[in-house]
């Protein structure tokens, strides 16, 4: 194995140490949204996105004689909201001293190289892209679209004029029908499909909800009472 100079482990530096491992400490990458293919991408040319909005009109048709004449019908009016696309630069430079006469990481032998820290620095600017576009999609989801600063760049209740539907779970409450409170969620969900199509519905939380949800006595008791029913249906 070939070793390495190492002057700060002896008294001289003629003493060799050897490099036995590499530790690269990476940070997490947050892409629950993405994997979950809830947003699709479509590029633009321009730096504003125009959304169109059309309105449709549903009402139950009343029964006429043969011969009267029909129900005039009624279509929904059409309006169209401008959105600024956020412009996020990000700025990066390479300096000689990155590579210049310095160990290619991880390696015993052989100096870095120029692509080598190039590649480093890409994939460092890409990460921190993907991060930011998690962040927006989630305060898409929230309703509520923040900056890095946590400044508001769009209010989406605001610009589609839709209140805010809060649900307090009272999950500290030891006598809190936490049943009714998802059945709430859901049928408020259910009262604004609009046209849509739901399949299921999925929840994201964060960690001190999550944990205080299945510590709740009746959600803990759901689940008993869920476990036995299946052994009794199996049995």
């Amino acid at each position: 194995m070939d070793e390495l100079l190492n002057p700060f482990e002896s008294d001289n530096a003629f003493n060799m140490a050897s490099l036995c491992a590499a530790i690269d400490i990476l940070p997490n990458n947050y892409g629950r949204i993405n994997q979950l293919g809830i947003f699709t991408d479509t590029g633009i040319t321009t730096r504003t996105a125009i959304i169109d909005e059309r309105n449709g009109i549903l009402n139950i048709l009343k029964t006429l004689p043969v011969g009267a004449p029909g129900q005039q019908n009624k279509v929904g009016k059409r309006s169209a909201r401008s959105f600024i696309v956020p412009h996020i630069p990000l700025d990066d430079v390479i300096r000689p001293e990155e590579y210049a006469g310095i160990r290619a990481f991880g390696q015993q032998v052989g100096l870095e190289t120029l692509a080598a820290v190039m590649n480093n620095h890409l994939q460092t600017a890409k990460d921190k892209y993907s991060l930011t576009l998690e962040y927006l999609r989630m305060g898409a989801l929230k309703g509520i679209i923040l900056d890095a600063d946590a400044s508001t760049l769009y209010n989406l209740y605001t610009e589609y004029g839709i209140e805010a539907k809060s649900v307090n779970f009272a999950l500290s409450t030891a006598a809190t029908d936490v049943s009714a409170k998802c059945r709430e969620v859901l049928r408020h969900i259910e009262d604004n499909l609009k046209g849509e199509v739901k399949s299921g519905v999925r929840a994201l939380v964060d960690a001190d909800f999550f944990d205080a949800l299945i510590a709740h006595a009746n959600v803990e008791k759901f689940w008993l009472n869920h476990s036995a029913a299946l052994n009794l249906a199996g049995s």
